[in-house]
C-alpha cells in the first residue's frame, strides 16, 4: 500500500476568492499596501511563509506583516465557514483510496492554523494519516515535510500529489514520482517536469493501484 502526500490549494480545495476577501479586508486600513490581484495571490500559492508575503504584500514591513497574517486567519475562518471550497470530487476520492488500504496526509507549505482551519471546516480530517504542514515542523522548504512523515511512515512507496513546482522539488528530492493536477495554479511548464499528470482528482486512483 502505498503512501499519499497531499498538497492542499490547488490539489484539494480552491480558497482563492475568501483568501481574496480576507486579504483586503487585513489591509483596508492600511492605504500605502495595494490589494493584491487574484492572478498575484495564485501565483504565490506553493511559495514558502516570507517569500509567500513578499509576493501578495511586496510593500508592507515584517511588522504590518505580522499584522495583516493574524487579521488574515481571522477573517478568513469567518468567510470559509460553512462554505465549500473543495474541488469536485476530493471526499470520494479521498475515501475510495483509504478503502484500499492506502495511507494519505498532507504536505502543505502553509501554517498550522490554516491546515487546521482547511481540514475542520471542510470535514476531511478524518481521511488522513497524522496530517502536518511547513509550520507544524517549523521547516524551511516542501522536502522538509516530507522527510517528516518518511520518518514515520518509511517511503517504500509513496507519492507527492500538487499542482506546483514545490510539490515536484519535494518529490524529487526525495525520488518519489509526483502527480501534477494540471486544474490547479501551475504553470505548463511546471507540469511538464511531472511523472504525471491528471486532471481530475479522481484519476489519483488509477494512478496508486
Amino acid at each position: 500500500m502505498a503512501l499519499i502526500l497531499f498538497d492542499l490549494d490547488g490539489t484539494i480545495i480552491d480558497s482563492t476568492d475568501y483568501l481574496l476577501q480576507a486579504l483586503h479586508l487585513a489591509v483596508e486600513d492600511m492605504p500605502h499596501i495595494q490589494e493584491p490581484s487574484k492572478e498575484t495571490l495564485q501565483s504565490a500559492y506553493g511559495l514558502t511563509g516570507n517569500a509567500f508575503w513578499a509576493k501578495v504584500v511586496p510593500d508592507a514591513t515584517p511588522q504590518e506583516i505580522t499584522i495583516i497574517r493574524r487579521r488574515r486567519s481571522e477573517f478568513l475562518d469567518q468567510l470559509v465557514k460553512g462554505k465549500d471550497i473543495l474541488f469536485p470530487g476530493v471526499k470520494e476520492t479521498l475515501q475510495q483510496l483509504k478503502n484500499n488500504g492506502h495511507t494519505l496526509t498532507t504536505a502543505s507549505n502553509c501554517g498550522t492554523h490554516y491546515l487546521d482551519m482547511i481540514l475542520d471546516s471542510q470535514d476531511i480530517r478524518h481521511y488522513f494519516r497524522d496530517p502536518i504542514c511547513l509550520g507544524t515542523i517549523h521547516g524551511e522548504k516542501k522536502g522538509d515535510i516530507l522527510m517528516a512523515h518518511f520518518d514515520k511512515f518509511g517511503k517504500s512507496e509513496a507519492f507527492m500529489v500538487g499542482d506546483r513546482y514545490s510539490d515536484i522539488e519535494a518529490a524529487k528530492e526525495h525520488n518519489i514520482p509526483v502527480i501534477f493536477c494540471t486544474y490547479g495554479f501551475g504553470s505548463e511548464e511546471e507540469a511538464s517536469q511531472a511523472d504525471y499528470r491528471i486532471s481530475r482528482i479522481e484519476e489519483v486512483c488509477s494512478i496508486v493501484s
